[in-house]
């Protein structure tokens, strides 16, 4: 094993934390971290950049570019018109303030379970939170404990989502999305119940601390516009029924596979639906600025998804640098060799890979790529497996330089110095005890 490689790998991945935590942004952060890890591998850099970093940053482009882009019209044309306002009224008026932030994260749950994918949800969930934390003073920074609770951990790998922590196992493994649905409902609910005690917790003290005037709350931002009064929006219909056409398009479609199982477009064509919906339904509430507001939302949405998409790519560019490296090659090879119970096997695998890729489609990709065969001739429940591989996939795939934090953390306008915590706790610590303690009871039962 080249070990300068497997040190430089690790000190790039390092460095992408060291500084992301002092504020950088990420295409100088990654650009430098990558130089460390091209250095130690052999590789130089004019050819890394040129080549596998710049072309991670152009895949993120080509695939992504136009659902931030049409995420980014919807979400700001349900802003202008009060439409996100409307559903924030409605809610804290249906479930009140006490809970506000589970109310929230159950609503995030809901809609990626039922196909939506992590980056739309940002887009639908961020004005909506806004105008609710505008109206109840609570800071920016919070909104990171919904979206992560409910879109970035269990319901990613629950029995019968359609996310690809659940799909990827299936086909290699021979099992199907609701592979062992008893355990994994019991790790469902389990880490469900500690993440929402978690963002309780939490939300209690952030309140308490704004309260006592410890920290500020709501901060009002000029890229966001000013909260409407509750006589100045639109109605219940006009409020909803834009996103409802959205999520109904994605799970009908996800399920019937319209435009060929083409998630992307499925997506941009619900967001396009929505987005015609919002404004039709809401016209009146563009007060006859109807032209001047939509020259203003398209360049602030196009800006917005180019920054969005670049800050993904930065980071996904990283992780093309790091897979080709030797290093990299010599830690799927040391794990495909190592010997230990195929259920430990199989978490260890898929935890370290998605760890070191910053994305948990990517580590348990490269896990079944390399060790399906294994899996499949050891005679272990294969069931059993598909779930405790699709646990481990959302471990360590939130680690500070994981590509949805960083995604996550600028599109709402936060860093990891702030923030970072409650991914932490929410997207790796606990789903990472569940998953062990599940790994342990079935080594021993199966």
């Amino acid at each position: 094993m080249n070990a300068l490689g497997i040190i430089g790998l690790l000190a790039g991945i390092a460095i992408l934390i060291i500084v992301s935590y002092k504020g950088f942004h990420a295409v100088p952060t990654t650009m430098l971290a990558a130089a460390v890890v091209m250095l130690c591998n052999g590789i130089g850099l004019w050819t890394g950049y040129s080549t596998a970093w710049i072309g991670g940053v152009a895949g993120v482009f080509t695939a992504y570019y136009l659902l931030f882009l049409f995420s980014s019209i919807f979400a700001n044309v349900m802003q202008e018109t009060g439409a996100c306002t409307t559903v924030a009224y409605r809610l804290i008026d249906w479930f009140g303030t006490k809970h506000i932030l589970t109310v929230l994260t159950l609503l995030c749950f809901i809609l990626c379970f039922g196909g939506v994918s992590f980056f739309v949800i940002m887009f639908a969930i961020g004005p909506i939170a806004f105008s609710i934390f505008a109206d109840l003073n609570i800071p920016r920074k919070s909104i990171l404990l919904p979206v992560a609770a409910g879109a970035g951990a269990f319901v990613l790998a629950c029995p019968a989502s359609t996310q690809l922590s659940n799909v990827i196992p299936a086909e290699p493994l021979g099992t199907n999305l609701m592979a062992a649905p008893i355990l994994g409902l019991i790790m469902l609910v389990a880490g469900m119940g500690v993440s929402i005690w978690y963002v309780e917790r939490e939300y209690k003290k952030i309140m308490k601390e704004v309260e006592d005037g410890k920290i500020p709350g709501w901060e009002p931002d000029a890229s966001i516009p000013a909260l409407r009064g509750r006589d100045d929006v639109p109605s219940t219909i006009g409020g909803f029924l834009p996103l409802v056409a959205v999520v109904a398009i994605i799970v009908i479609g996800s399920f019937a596979k319209w435009f060929g199982g083409n998630a992307t477009l499925l997506a941009v064509i619900a967001m396009i639906i929505g987005t015609v919906l919002a404004t039709v339904l809401n016209l009146k509430n563009f007060k006859g600025k109807a032209f001047d507001l939509c020259k203003g939302i398209t360049q602030k949405s196009a800006v917005g998804a180019a920054g969005s998409a670049l800050v993904l790519g930065a980071v996904v560019g990283f992780g093309t640098v790091v897979s080709n490296t030797p290093a990299f090659a010599n830690i799927v090879q040391w794990l495909m060799g190592v010997n230990m119970p195929v259920y430990w096997k199989g978490v260890i695998s898929t935890g370290v890979l998605a760890g070191v890729c910053g994305s948990a489609s990517s580590g348990l990709k490269l896990c079944v790529q390399y060790l399906a065969d294994y899996f499949v001739g050891s005679g272990c429940n294969l069931a059993v497996l598909h779930r405790l591989l699709a646990n481990a996939s959302i471990t360590f795939d939130s680690l500070p330089h994981a590509t949805g934090c960083f995604l996550m953390l600028s599109y709402f306008g936060r860093n990891h110095k702030i923030a970072y915590k409650y991914v932490w706790w929410l997207d790796t610590i606990i789903p990472l005890v569940v998953t062990v303690v599940a790994t342990l009871i079935c080594s021993m039962i199966f």
